[in-house]
């Protein structure tokens, strides 16, 4: 599975190291993007998108993203609960908070996988 992150240029390599943290038992490709402009002419390549956008920022790229892609599965990681309700709205594929456990992101990793199939 070929992932594509989204995050802000500090946090990449972050979740780059936590979502491969997530699934040690193999390799998971992920191509980081500082920017939703870099991602969205290219997102339907991937097999998921993963967004650590906090805030608007974040409803932004998953909307943007669900537009340009619709069938595109999407995790979504986010700094409150309130953009869950968003979340459901944008038929995100995982929403989880920025907190969320080892378990919880391994969880939701498979949960994409599955939706990319």
């Amino acid at each position: 599975m070929h992932l594509a992150l989204l995050a802000r240029y500090l946090d990449g390599d972050l979740w780059e190291a936590r979502l491969c943290a997530a699934i040690p038992e193999e390799p998971l490709p992920v191509d980081e993007f500082n920017a939703l402009s870099a991602l969205s002419g290219c997102a339907a390549a991937y097999d998921a998108a993963v967004v650590a956008l906090d805030g608007p920022d974040g409803l932004t790229a998953v909307r943007e993203l669900r537009q340009r892609a619709p069938l595109l599965p999407i995790l979504w990681i986010a700094d409150e609960m309130e953009y869950a309700v968003f979340a459901f709205r944008y038929r995100v594929t995982a929403f989880l908070l920025r907190d969320a456990s080892t378990a919880a992101l391994r969880s939701a990793i498979n949960t994409i996988r599955r939706e990319s199939a």
